[in-house]
């Protein structure tokens, strides 16, 4: 269902883009007003009427004194302040769902500005955070968030006010991901600009470099998603798109060249069931898009700096051109070993530390460690203390009817789905 949707959608915008760029006219604003316009009707065409949301353009504030620059276009609830004699609002930023910079060429100029413009919404929110105000504080479910750093780390998220326990890099990885849940969605879209992923890719790595190191640009300073014409840098923060960390990495940034728009519907549906507990169409979700490793980072706490340590993955042209941009979903497939341990815990935690456990991995791994070590890295399970803990919602574990042990989150009936349709093609 998303994928046609986002058909739809990337038909009526390459439609609507022609149009555009061929008006006879040279107003500078009013050009960005039309591509503003067009942003805005491909965002309100992927938004459920029921859900009363409005799209408006201006200024995000912190319900105190801070106010950010001039916002292209926001996804936002609940009611703002309308600015006198203007079409622009001020919003406050924990009713801001998403917020869009809108370019028709995206070009080094253009990536530096709509970064640091968007890099004051996640500003205004951690002011609000320690300073601001709102009149509605309601209560947040945060149990998502502690799902994907489980994912992430291999680590058991601990309650919130127990995140102490964790070590100094994995509470900055926590803080990050609980800030990323909590923030208006940022995105860039850009019309026309760097034609190629190479090109995007490049452009932002050498913004990046003139900057040097310094505070503003960990994690939480990048966007979630930079759309470029057909090219895209996603950010792999979870929600949906995730990745387990790597040689103490976390690869957080990806580049693609999948439909830009399943990458838009993907992360605002994603924003509304966790905002509104809504259930989006999404379909069997049986395909997937293609990511290329892009950008790593490190907590890192030394004497003179602490942060993140970012590491850029190149990859040449030719590497890029050569990856498929989607793949068919299918479940994990595990060694025979690692199935009765998965089939395990969708019943009851594991003690590692427990003797029977501990022959069983020696004898089928080598060391407990290295027994673990894949399936910590698949994602689905961490370890709390000594205890081995599912981080899924719905873990089907199932052995198939060729006889693979596979294992899946389900809790989107995708595995059904896959079985239906494996099985159609062996009849």
């Amino acid at each position: 269902m998303i994928r046609t949707v986002a058909e739809m959608l990337q038909g009526f915008i390459q439609e609507e883009t022609k149009k555009l760029d061929s008006y006879a006219i040279k107003h500078g604003p009013t050009i960005g007003d039309m591509y503003e316009g067009l942003s805005a009707e491909l965002l309100n065409r992927s938004i459920p009427e029921q859900l009363n949301l409005r799209i408006v353009s201006g200024f995000v504030t912190d319900g105190d004194e801070h106010v950010s620059g001039q916002m292209d276009c926001m996804l936002v609830q609940g009611e703002g302040e309308k600015i006198p004699y203007t079409d622009a609002y001020k919003w406050h930023v924990r009713d801001v769902l998403a917020v869009l910079e809108i370019k028709k060429g995206l070009y080094s100029k253009d990536l530096i500005d709509s970064f640091l413009k968007l890099r004051q919404v996640s500003e205004s929110y951690s002011k609000y955070l320690f300073e601001g105000k709102h009149k509605n504080n309601r209560r947040v479910d945060l149990s998502s968030s502690y799902r994907i750093f489980s994912q992430i780390t291999g680590v058991a998220a601990p309650n919130y006010h127990e995140r102490e326990k964790l070590s100094k890099e994995n509470e900055l990885i926590y803080t990050t991901v609980f800030m990323e849940q909590l923030t208006p969605l940022r995105i860039v879209l850009g019309y026309h600009g760097y034609s190629t992923e190479h090109g995007l890719r490049e452009g932002l790595i050498k913004f990046l470099e003139e900057q040097g190191s310094g505070p503003g640009f960990g994690v939480s300073a990048f966007p979630q998603l930079i759309v470029c014409g057909g090219n895209s840098l996603v950010k792999a923060n979870g929600r949906p798109y995730s990745s387990p960390m790597r040689d103490g990495y976390w690869d957080f940034m990806c580049s693609s060249r999948a439909n830009p728009i399943v990458f838009i519907l993907e992360m605002i549906w994603t924003k509304l069931e966790l905002e509104f507990n809504v259930r989006m169409p999404w379909g069997d979700d049986l395909e997937i898009e293609g990511l290329n490793e892009f950008l790593r980072a490190k907590p890192v706490f030394g004497e003179e700096q602490s942060g993140w340590e970012l590491r850029y993955e190149e990859l040449s042209p030719k590497t890029l051109e050569s990856r498929a941009t989607s793949s068919e979903w299918e479940p994990l497939e595990v060694t025979s070993s690692q199935y009765a341990i998965f089939t395990k815990l969708t019943n009851e935690d594991i003690d590692i530390n427990e003797p029977g456990f501990v022959e069983f991995a020696e004898k089928e791994g080598g060391s407990v460690e290295e027994f673990l070590r894949p399936m910590i890295g698949s994602g689905h399970i961490a370890l709390d203390g000594s205890l081995l803990k599912l981080t899924t919602e719905s873990l089907v574990a199932v052995i198939s009817p060729d006889g693979k042990f596979l294992v899946a989150e389900n809790n989107t009936g995708r595995v059904e789905a896959w079985l239906k349709k494996s099985l159609g093609k062996k009849i």
